[in-house]
């Protein structure tokens, strides 16, 4: 089973992860509305070629930098 993998940097410092099955933003996919997924794509985490990568079965990586409250954060998602 493919899996969504989400890894979270504080200042650089690996802090946690967790995995989801991709059907999971193939739900997403559906019940988000198109403004939602936009907005994604925007700061980098685009569902829908997420889940082209999932279908044609080639690696897939992408990663988010933000800033929240002075700390410095990367998100980084990747197919597993």
């Amino acid at each position: 089973m493919v899996k969504v993998k989400i890894e979270k940097f504080i200042d650089g410092k690996y802090e946690t992860s967790f995995s989801v099955p991709a059907f999971v933003l193939g739900m997403a996919k559906t019940l988000l509305p198109e403004s939602a997924l936009s907005s994604l794509a925007n700061k980098g985490i685009n569902v829908r070629e997420i889940l082209e990568a999932k279908h044609k079965r080639i690696p897939y990586t992408t990663s988010v930098n933000v800033s929240e409250h002075g700390i410095s954060k990367k998100v980084v998602v990747s197919l597993a």
